[in-house]
């Protein structure tokens, strides 16, 4: 799915190619031949925060990414490329996706505002920079902008539109040039996206931009054939990422109808196939799990997703491309990790969490991942990536997938393997990765059994010579890891040899475990966007000899 960079997009990382795109010179070239007509395209639809556009409206305060800076139009400090402004923050107010909060917050004044902020932005940004024109926030920009026209232009002055034409034309010139090669992943469907919206909004001023809508068009039906996998699941395999482009689909596929024209069934087959595998990552608060890169997410957007996908199937007990694996019993969900980390191009934000699982019972969680957020501290973001903080196995505090500096996983646990079978309603679960043959000759084995009522989940974690041979650098120390969610409160019993939870509910589970120690050590939750909680984890902690060993433990519901 890799491609080779665009000669723009090359330019874009060099010197005097930087030089060039932000010249006078680069800068004509986008203006030639620019459209004089539009045509409003399925207006936005998705639910602001009126909250954040009453304090932007009535404080002139932006907040996103958990940075605030003052945002207003005509300003002798103007906000685009602020310096010394954190770079998340920066993508949020250049993307424009905060205009549905000032439209959503009901006050008339609101699009006012937000048709100035438009005008000041094609005022002062009219040139290339890295910042305002980076090609992800340029494609949410340009469909902002384009799905909130009608909004817009109710507020502004007679030739608002003849600017915002003009600056849309020049945009969507740009994004055409950088998007020939070099997309990847989840960056290139929301690119694709914003090429489609443009051609449908100019469709009328030329047999031009028909031609460049069904290249597009066809571009995208090729590319998501690849990248949503046979399963449903995105190539990275991050549940954020399942929710956002199974949005964008849903958007596109929103704009062709607006426009009466068909979608094409490469795109129909991918939400059709996505939308299970949400909610197939759904915990029992209707939260997303926590796996690569991901938080809990808006529960109330996911509702409103999957409502708009069409689809009502229920979502499956496995991912047989990804390897996610979901038993369920009672009140009682597991989902866990079974497949291998995402291949090279698709790994920038994966996390070494292999054979990790997370547990919620009703609709509270009780077993977690440590998870991440957009805007988190820099460094938990980068550890938040280490297998210690997923509810896995750990050798030698070393990661079962190495996580390279510039961010690139290399040495990939690999030969995942998953062996599932029902027996009289309770399930089981056989898994295995060989992330540590290579340093220790050492392959990590995790069986799950869940009862048929969901109040027992036990385990065992074994650490084995490869092919039954003995280990090759014994006497490494493993931590088997229990992170629990903040709302669990954990204490030691029975003498050191069991641990006890109380959910917030009042409900109440154990942790036995032998053939290792049992403890209790701090943690750090992440997955509440926004927040860095403390918390804390069961640890189970041994060595691994030449002939191997196997730890098993048991989370047991504690009736009464």
């Amino acid at each position: 799915m890799p491609t080779r960079p665009s000669a723009a997009a090359k330019r874009e990382r060099q010197p005097f190619g930087r030089w060039f795109l932000g010249s006078s010179l680069y800068s004509l070239t986008l203006g030639y031949n620019t459209p004089r007509s539009f045509f409003a395209v399925a207006a936005d639809s998705w639910p602001g925060d009126p909250v954040l556009g009453q304090r932007l409206l009535q404080a002139g305060e932006f907040a996103a990414a958990g940075s605030v800076g003052t945002v207003l139009p005509d300003s002798d400090d103007p906000p685009w490329q602020r310096p010394g402004a954190a770079p998340l923050w920066l993508d949020a107010l250049n993307g424009f996706a905060w205009l549905r909060d000032l439209r959503d917050n009901g006050d008339p004044h609101g699009a006012m505002l937000a048709a100035r902020l438009v005008d000041d932005w094609t005022n002062r940004e009219w040139r290339w920079s890295p910042v305002t024109w980076k090609r992800d926030v340029l494609a949410a920009r340009m469909v902002a902008w384009i799905r909130h026209y009608e909004w817009l232009a109710s507020a502004a002055d007679p030739g608002f539109a003849a600017r915002f034409v003009f600056s849309l034309g020049r945009q969507r010139v740009h994004l055409r040039r950088v998007a020939r090669r070099g997309m990847v992943g989840h960056e290139a469907v929301a690119v694709y996206k914003a090429m489609i919206f443009a051609d449908l909004a100019f469709i009328r001023d030329g047999k031009h931009f028909e031609k460049s809508l069904d290249q597009t068009l066809g571009r995208l039906a090729k590319f998501v054939k690849r990248y949503v996998l046979h399963d449903g699941i995105v190539a990275e395999r991050a549940p954020h990422l399942q929710l956002a482009v199974l949005r964008h689909l849903i958007d596109v596929r929103a704009a062709l109808a607006s426009a009466e024209r068909r979608a094409p069934a490469e795109l129909v087959a991918a939400i059709d196939r996505m939308a299970p595998m949400l909610r197939f990552f759904r915990h029992g608060d209707g939260g997303l799990s926590l796996f690569n890169g991901t938080w809990e997410g808006d529960r109330r957007l996911i509702d409103l997703v999957l409502a708009r996908s069409g689809s009502g199937e229920v979502a499956p007990t496995m991912a047989l491309a990804s390897g996610f694996q979901r038993l369920s019993a009672g009140t009682s969900l597991v989902i866990a990790d079974a497949g291998s980390p995402p291949g090279r191009g698709m790994d920038g934000i994966a996390h070494a969490g292999t054979l990790s699982f997370e547990m919620s019972a009703a609709h509270e969680r009780l077993i977690v991942n440590c998870g991440t957020y957009p805007g988190a501290p820099r460094d938990f973001q980068h550890f938040m990536r280490y297998t210690a903080a997923h509810s896995t196995a750990v050798v030698d505090d070393v990661n079962s997938t190495e996580i390279t500096n510039h961010g690139a996983l290399e040495y990939r646990a690999g030969n995942v393997l998953i062996d599932r079978a029902d027996d009289g309603g309770a399930q089981w679960l056989d898994m295995c990765h060989d992330g540590y043959r290579s340093l220790y000759g050492i392959i990590h084995r995790r069986r799950l059994w869940l009862s048929p009522d969901g109040g027992d989940l036990r385990g065992e974690d074994s650490f084995l010579g490869y092919e039954g041979r003995p280990v090759t650098v014994p006497d490494q120390r493993y931590i088997v890891r229990f992170h629990l969610h903040p709302t669990v409160k954990a204490t030691l019993a029975q003498s050191g040899q069991a641990v006890l939870m109380r959910l917030p509910s009042g409900r109440g589970w154990r942790l036995r475990a032998t053939g290792a120690g049992i403890g209790l050590a701090e943690s750090i939750y992440l997955g509440e966007e926004g927040r860095v909680r403390r918390t804390e984890q069961i640890v189970l902690v041994g060595q691994v000899p030449a002939e191997g060993t196997t730890v098993k433990w048991a989370l047991t519901r504690m009736e009464g």
